[in-house]
């Protein structure tokens, strides 16, 4: 019993490894493929001086508002410029940065949300010490793990006006069994045998809980509105997630959900809606 306990741990210790490991993918396109000036930009996660993020500052003339972009799970800053072309044309300048781990930013393991919580303070700062970006003119967008993230970065921080969280899960916990059998080499069923370990595996070597990455209880510490995205088809955070994160919130959300696309592919599939539903709900928490 012994041996097979200590190879349960052993196994569980490598899934942990396995599964916090980003691929750190080249970026695909750039801001000038749409026209956009930027310029490239380095800062360093919140309570983090060794990690350097790099991303792009998209300034908007007489910008009257900010929005920094986070992208999804494996995926880089270069993801949805499209999105970031519509939000300065209409008024909003975009820092978009890689998540550590990600892109063209320092390797380093992903977090859970929780570290990545403190790139996106991080990003803040940024841009309120180095751009001038208004505090209460700031806000937050992200998509599927960078959805969870914001959703769990935002109340953090004074200076953010609103966030917007496209295809985010409510509790990490509950993803765990796909997430370990999608990120490495384990079958659906071993990652369901594994699932104690792995959570606590990642608690005694980490330092992470899993079980307390819930951003539907950070949507509910939120003062305000918040906006919601979700596609009705999801297949890897189902909608139910998002029924979760709406049933708790203070103030009801804005919100939309999305026919006939799947897995964060609302934009892809309906980008003059969701550029139109993302900038009202801005321009709503602006007041204008």
């Amino acid at each position: 019993m012994v041996i097979l306990a200590l190879i349960y741990a052993a196994v569980s210790f490598y899934i942990v490894d396995s599964a916090l490991d980003a691929e750190a993918n080249p970026l695909e396109e750039r801001p000038q493929d749409f026209g956009l000036h930027y310029e490239d930009v380095e800062f360093t996660p919140r309570g983090w001086p060794t990690i350097v993020l790099r991303g792009w500052w998209m300034p908007a003339p007489d910008a009257r508002g900010t929005v920094i972009r986070v992208h999804g799970i494996d995926s880089t800053r270069s993801s949805r410029l499209g999105l970031a072309q519509a939000l300065v044309e209409n008024g909003y300048s975009v820092l978009a940065f890689d998540l550590r781990g990600h892109g063209e930013s320092d390797q380093a393991q992903m977090g859970a949300g929780i570290h990545e919580s403190e790139d996106v303070l991080g990003a803040v700062d940024y841009v309120v010490r180095e751009r001038g970006a208004e505090p209460g003119r700031v806000f937050l967008h992200g998509h599927s793990y960078g959805g969870a993230i914001v959703l769990m970065s935002g109340w953090r921080e004074p200076a953010v006006a609103g966030v917007f969280a496209d295809s985010a899960f409510a509790s990490l916990s509950d993803l765990v069994v796909q997430e370990v059998a999608r990120r490495t080499s384990a079958p659906a069923w071993l990652a369901a045998v594994l699932r104690p370990g792995v959570i606590l595996m990642a608690r005694l070597s980490k330092g992470l809980d899993i079980e307390a990455v819930y951003p539907a209880e950070d949507a509910a510490r939120y003062p305000y509105t918040i906006g919601l995205a979700h596609c009705q088809g999801d297949d890897r955070i189902p909608i139910g997630h998002l029924e979760r994160i709406r049933a708790g919130v203070l103030h009801a959300p804005v919100f939309t959900v999305y026919e006939g696309c799947t897995h964060g592919q609302a934009w892809n599939d309906f980008p003059s809606r969701y550029e139109a539903n993302l900038i009202t709900y801005l321009d709503q928490r602006l007041g204008l």
